[in-house]
């Protein structure tokens, strides 16, 4: 999956890929070997194999994620501005957005429902994927068109979620 940050200014390209029990993480063309020790809402606790232990604190706004990681590798705590786990793909001049998976997991709640208006940013889906909750919310306000999968569904990576109409009447 990859993302796209700002960090002072420079936007930097972000690859995450699964290798088994960690992520092969690839940061402006530096790989790194990231395990998830620790799981909380709102925390992770990662091993960073070329740069020790850390703890990353993650916030959500609206469409975007904001990562904080202490220590940092640099002086002071970094903090990364992330797309939200859950892709929107439109659909060719429909007004609809299929949103998908961003990584393999397993949907542990459905939080909405096929008429559904829902608000921009507000959570969806909860998909529980290498112990951290990855919570799918709407891009914009809109209606549920479709819900695609069920609790306790596997997903695959790619695999559209939930389908969003763009009239929210």
């Amino acid at each position: 999956m990859e993302f796209r940050f700002e960090f002072r200014g420079a936007v930097y390209e972000l690859q995450v890929e699964n290798a088994g029990d960690a992520l092969a993480v690839v940061v402006a063309g530096q790989p790194y070997t990231v395990r998830v020790l620790a799981a909380r809402p709102g925390e992770l606790t990662l091993d960073i194999e070329e740069l020790g232990r850390c703890r990353a604190h993650v916030a959500v706004d609206g469409p975007r994620r904001w990562v904080a990681v202490d220590p940092a590798p640099a002086s002071g705590p970094v903090v990364l501005a992330v797309p939200q786990a859950g892709r929107a793909a439109r659909r060719g001049g429909t007004g609809h957005e299929a949103l998908e998976a961003q990584m393999p997991g397993v949907v542990r709640r459905v939080l909405a429902a096929p008429g559904d208006r829902v608000e921009g940013g507000q959570v969806l889906l909860l998909l529980e994927a290498m112990k951290m909750e990855i919570r799918i919310s709407a891009p914009r306000p809109g209606r549920v068109d479709q819900v695609m999968v069920v609790e306790g569904q596997t997903v695959e990576r790619g695999q559209q979620l939930v389908d969003l109409a763009g009239d929210p009447g």
